[in-house]
């Protein structure tokens, strides 16, 4: 499947949450695809990227708040639709996470994860964003940061079984690429490949890295660069039952 975002047209959400919200990136998907809505709010421990979607989303139906994800100053039970987009890999404790997400998230309301992953049929222009990413984690595991490397399927479908939410549903999906080399898509990874290399070059014993970036400075002229697949996954919170 090229796209799963269609699943997102079915969903009714009054009040949606966007865990882990960074730049605000997945806010945008949700307004554009969300069948119905009425207030976004999104949460991150971050105050750079805070900053970032504040000024984004100026809006009063949109608010961006800096909050720790293991102990949200939220209400039980206060969300339709709880989302958490490409942020698995960041998580340091998934499973304290996960229990203040399902708190805040009403009987009946529908968690969604969004994440990409590493394994399955990836062309050498995927295979470049999922090398990219584990660069990437690697430098923020060396200055002390929790970051995996991209997650498998099987990893990303086994944190979420755990879950144990009602009418689970997986969406495999990628973003079709007409030209992987096309300049347009592959500048601002480069620059950010480029930004990172330049910070590299100050920190003592990082020779193999900087070695490593500009390895995947050369592959980006070569093969290019695209998205890597992606699983949609949905569940349902369990209503409790009647005593």
């Amino acid at each position: 499947m090229k796209d799963a975002f269609g699943l997102l047209n079915a969903i009714e959400a009054t009040n949606v949450l966007d865990a882990a919200t960074g730049r605000g990136d997945f806010i945008t998907i949700l307004k554009q695809n969300l069948k119905s809505w009425v207030q976004i709010i999104g949460v991150d421990i971050s105050e750079k990227s805070i900053d970032l979607a504040q000024k984004r989303f100026p809006e009063n139906d949109v608010e961006i708040y800096r909050m720790d994800l293991e102990a949200l100053d939220l209400e039980d039970a206060s969300f339709d639709l709880v989302t958490l987009s490409n942020s698995l890999h960041h998580l340091e404790h998934p499973d304290k996470i996960f229990a203040e997400l399902l708190r805040v998230l009403k009987p009946g309301g529908r968690l969604l994860v969004n994440e990409m992953y590493r394994d399955g049929e990836q062309s050498e222009a995927q295979k470049t964003h999922i090398l990219m990413h584990h660069w990437h984690a690697a430098i923020d595991q060396r200055n002390g940061i929790h970051h995996r490397e991209t997650l498998s399927r099987e990893e990303i479908q086994a944190i979420f079984g755990k879950l144990k939410l009602r009418r689970v549903e997986v969406k495999d999906y990628y973003i079709p690429t007409d030209n992987p080399k096309d300049a347009r898509q592959c500048d601002s990874l480069k620059h950010n490949c480029l930004q990172t290399l330049k910070r590299l070059e100050n920190q003592e014993d990082a020779e193999d890295l900087i070695n490593e970036g500009k390895k995947l400075l050369e592959r980006i002229d070569k093969v290019g660069c695209a998205s890597c697949s992606s699983l949609l996954l949905t569940g349902i919170k369990p209503t409790p039952k009647k005593q």
